[in-house]
C-alpha cells in the first residue's frame, strides 16, 4: 500500500515480566505517543492505554493504517491486541497490516539478515528466519550456526551462542511501521506456530438450548 504517515501500532506478542509490549502513535516515522507494557497481564491494559495515547497525541482523525505484530508470541496478548486493532480499524475504516515479530525486529535493527529466536513453551524456541516460514524447534536441536546473527528473548536461555548475537528482545514502534511499509493490507490473524491444544469433547458438542 502507499506510504504510511499516521499509524497506530500494536505489539502484544511479548510474554513474561519484561517490558516487551507496546501501543504507539507514529507519524512520519516519529513516535508521537507511546505506552510500554510488560508481557504478563498486558492485555488488560491495551484499550485504556490507547485511549490515553489518542488523547495525549490529540489524534481525532482516523490514521492511515493500524499495524500490529501478529506473532509468534503470547497467546492471550496476541488475541487481545489483534482483536482491539481490528475493531478500531473497522471503526476508523482504515486498513490493517500484520507483521511477524522477526520482521519487526529486523526492521528495528536495520539488519535483514537477523533471525529472531523467541521463547516457546516446553523447552523450545520459535524461530523467525530472514527467509522461509516461522517454525518451532527444541532448544537442544537448534543449530544457530546456519544464521549470520540472531536476536530475540530466546538469547537469555544460553550463556553462549555459536553465531553473533544482538541484544534486542523486542521491536520498537518505528521498526514495526518500517516492517509494514510496502506490505499488503489484510485481516489481522494471529500467527500460531503450534496447533491449538484445545480439543472438542469426545462425546461431541452439546445441542443448542431450545
Amino acid at each position: 500500500m502507499s506510504v504510511l504517515v499516521r499509524t497506530v501500532v500494536f505489539n502484544g506478542a511479548g510474554a513474561g515480566t519484561g517490558t516487551t509490549n507496546l501501543i504507539a502513535l507514529v507519524e512520519d516515522g516519529r513516535v508521537v505517543a507511546e505506552k510500554l507494557l510488560t508481557g504478563r497481564g498486558a492485555s488488560e491494559h491495551f484499550a485504556p492505554a490507547l485511549r490515553s495515547l489518542l488523547e495525549d497525541g490529540q489524534w481525532v482523525e482516523a490514521p492511515d493504517a493500524v499495524v500490529a505484530v501478529i506473532g509468534p508470541g503470547s497467546f492471550t496478548g496476541l488475541r487481545a491486541s489483534l482483536s482491539l486493532a481490528a475493531g478500531l480499524a473497522a471503526g476508523w475504516n482504515c486498513p490493517t497490516i500484520g507483521v511477524t515479530l522477526g520482521a519487526a525486529i529486523r526492521a528495528t535493527l536495520g539488519r535483514p539478515d537477523v533471525a529472531c529466536v523467541s521463547l516457546a513453551r516446553r523447552g523450545r524456541f520459535f524461530v523467525d528466519p530472514p527467509s522461509g516460514e516461522v517454525f518451532a524447534i527444541s532448544a537442544d536441536d537448534l543449530d544457530e550456526t546456519v544464521f549470520s546473527a540472531i536476536a530475540g528473548d530466546g538469547l537469555q536461555e544460553r550463556s553462549s551462542w555459536k553465531c553473533p548475537t544482538i541484544p534486542c528482545v523486542a521491536p520498537d514502534a518505528p521498526g514495526i511501521v518500517r516492517a509494514a511499509q510496502g506490505q499488503a493490507a489484510g485481516p489481522l490473524s494471529p500467527l500460531y506456530v503450534d496447533p491449538p491444544e484445545a480439543k472438542p469433547p469426545a462425546a461431541g458438542l452439546r445441542p443448542l438450548p431450545q
